[in-house]
């Protein structure tokens, strides 16, 4: 064979090998349709953030502007960080033209933290994380004239300057994830004293990291111990000790407050792996309060020896317990001083808390319980004056086990207002059936559902019982008739709740009980999802306001008692616009970001289209 012949065959076989090999490499370097798609949304993603950086600034609700600058300068930082940097001075200028009255004014004897503290936590824990000089700068421009003074107007659980509230509140934010920055600005704090949010860093920092949190709790003595120590210094650490969770205080009026974080209730007692430590701080104590006489004459000497006879009183068996041979020393001190402050006596307000030495046999704790129950209705049923009587009963109800409801009924049918004595049997029936659900006798929970003529009360019992059901599924995945059943019923509750909510009147609970539906929902049907979503879109585009970002459960306690709230089973989900998307964001992302281009209000678009936008980039990080 010629060898030109052979060779244009050679040729031939070489392209007939290699030239499919070509189109193959070709095609798989071109992207695949889903690849273009995800480019696609990243630009759309970014270009959001961008925009909506930009135009925050001019937004009215600057708190809204702040949170968003600094988010979008986190997100962004590393792909623009000029821009994101200046976003996070303009976030850092614009706390300033907030207001520095209290976020609640009707608790301003308790406290007098504004806004601010919180917002410019959230600018510096970004500044720290992309440019720690940045944040630096931040901190020296706080109170640069007065730092070290305290708060003239302060609440009793407030820190005691501004400085150290915010370097408290920023390690507090970051115990969990960064112990040891949190540990560095705690410590800063020492220097204008020791604050009542310390108590919560070291709890925090404890459960990550025990050498930092005891090293924190001896700098802060060694604080204590090198000066005249305020009363509250000492409770501050007693608290951490003793008693995780609780506080204790001093109102204006002198009456002894408590403040209770209830995640920390059931952490551990310090005191008990770390004995030397509370040895070595109720030594302190007794040096700087109990060791020398004490004047009562005067306003702020008065109001010091209150303060140190309320801490002695309180911490009097624990000097029996890890400082022994102080105990006499200090019974003898608490004595006197109590001659001095009430000479004509005053009945131990602690003794309902120790146990009954003199009876024969203590009382158990149901027992307890029933006394109280019946002192608080005989004084309800003894008070003269109509509206303290009202609210007395209310008390009462209050006090009353969650599932005691029967009882809780029988004392609110003596309020003599009408419309208050409605609403209390409704809230105690309420209150029953989140907590049945917590127990998960859903039976009985549907049960009273059905007797609360509250929709909105009533909607909140089913999402309860919704999640309940969708937590067993999850935990019976492998029973597949018995996992289906559970959603079913889930679905039909959820939907139950649709169906009442479209009857109620525009408002801020009922839109957060339909971001908390679809929030369950994404779990079952996500098409139902975004219909869910849209149905809180048109209630919150007919309201003045509303906070996309606030995902705490609808306020349906009563509305003369606050704490009534808190005292609820409220089911652990959230009910802001976040929870309502976040599973979607991925596969529905444009349909997304094009609804939340629907809210009306400005400031309401802007939020919603960032929280998108932010989820996006996220879920690919």
């Amino acid at each position: 064979m010629p060898f030109l012949l052979r060779r244009a065959i050679g040729l031939s076989l070489w392209l007939l090998l290699f030239f499919p090999a070509a189109v193959r490499a070709q095609q798989s370097a071109a992207p695949s349709e889903q690849e273009l798609k995800s480019q696609r949304e990243r630009t759309l993603a970014v270009s959001i953030v961008e925009q909506t950086a930009s135009e925050a600034p001019l937004w009215d609700d600057k708190k809204s502007s702040v949170t968003v600058l600094a988010e979008a300068a986190d997100l962004l930082w590393a792909q623009s960080p000029a821009s994101a940097r200046s976003w996070l001075m303009k976030a850092w200028d614009l706390v300033d033209s907030l207001s520095d009255e209290p976020r609640d004014p009707s608790l301003k004897v308790f406290s007098t933290r504004s806004n601010k503290t919180q917002l410019r936590s959230v600018v510096l824990r970004v500044a720290h994380d992309h440019d720690p000089k940045l944040a630096e700068s931040f901190i020296k421009r706080l109170e640069p004239e007065d730092s070290s003074e305290e708060k003239k107007e302060r609440g009793a659980f407030d820190d005691r300057t501004a400085r150290s509230e915010q370097l408290l509140a920023l390690a507090q934010q970051l115990s969990s994830t960064n112990p040891e920055l949190a540990f560095t600005l705690a410590e800063r704090s020492l220097a204008d004293g020791i604050s009542f949010t310390l108590q919560n860093v070291l709890t925090t920092l404890r459960r990550k990291n025990v050498d930092l949190s005891n090293r924190l709790f001896d700098l802060a003595l060694a604080r204590f111990s090198s000066v005249l120590p305020d009363p509250s210094e000492a409770e501050v650490l007693s608290g951490y000790l003793f008693q995780p969770g609780l506080t204790f205080s001093t109102n204006s009026a002198g009456l002894v407050i408590m403040s209770m974080n209830p995640t920390q209730r059931n952490d551990p007692v310090v005191a008990k792996t770390e004995p030397q430590r509370a040895r070595a701080f109720l030594v302190a104590a007794y040096q700087a309060f109990m060791s020398r006489p004490m004047s009562t004459e005067g306003g702020e000497n008065r109001t010091r020896a209150q303060k140190i006879w309320a801490f002695a009183t309180r911490n009097i068996n624990r000097y029996a317990a890890y400082a022994t041979e102080f105990a006499g020393p200090v019974r003898n001190f608490l004595a006197q001083l109590q001659a001095q402050l009430f000479p004509e006596g005053r009945a131990d307000p602690f003794a309902s808390n120790r146990s009954n030495a003199g009876d024969a046999k203590p009382r158990t704790d149901r027992e307890i319980y029933e006394a109280r129950i019946a002192e608080l209705e005989e004084l309800a049923d003894k008070e003269p004056n109509p509206t303290a009587k009202k609210q007395a009963y209310v008390n009462a109800v209050l006090a009353v086990e969650a599932t005691d409801y029967e009882r809780a009924k029988r004392i609110a049918e003596k309020i003599a207002d009408d419309d208050l004595r409605v609403d209390v049997i409704s809230y105690a029936i309420y209150r029953a059936a989140l907590a049945y659900t917590m127990q998960k006798d859903s039976g009985k929970a549907q049960e009273l559902a059905e007797m609360l003529t509250n929709k909105q009360r009533q909607a909140m019992v089913k999402i309860a019982i919704a999640q309940r059901l969708l937590a067993n599924a999850d935990e019976k995945k492998d029973e597949t008739t018995e996992t289906m059943s559970d959603q079913q019923r889930a679905f039909d509750l959820l939907t139950d709740v649709a169906r009442e909510m479209k009857k109620e009147s525009p408002s801020e609970n009922a839109a957060k009980i339909l971001l908390g539906r679809a929030a369950l929902l994404a779990k079952l049907d996500k098409a139902q999802t975004l219909t869910s979503i849209e149905d809180a879109l048109v209630v919150i585009n007919k309201l003045d306001s509303f906070d996309l970002r606030d995902a705490v459960s609808p306020s349906l306690g009563l509305t003369v008692a606050p704490r009534s709230q808190g005292i609820l089973d409220t089911p652990r989900l959230g009910f802001g616009f976040r929870q309502a998307i976040e599973t979607l964001v991925k596969t529905e992302f444009e349909s997304l970001a094009d609804l939340a281009g629907r809210f009306t209000r400005k400031e309401v678009r802007g939020v919603a289209r960032f929280e998108v936008a932010k989820l996006y980039l996220q879920s690919y990080k």
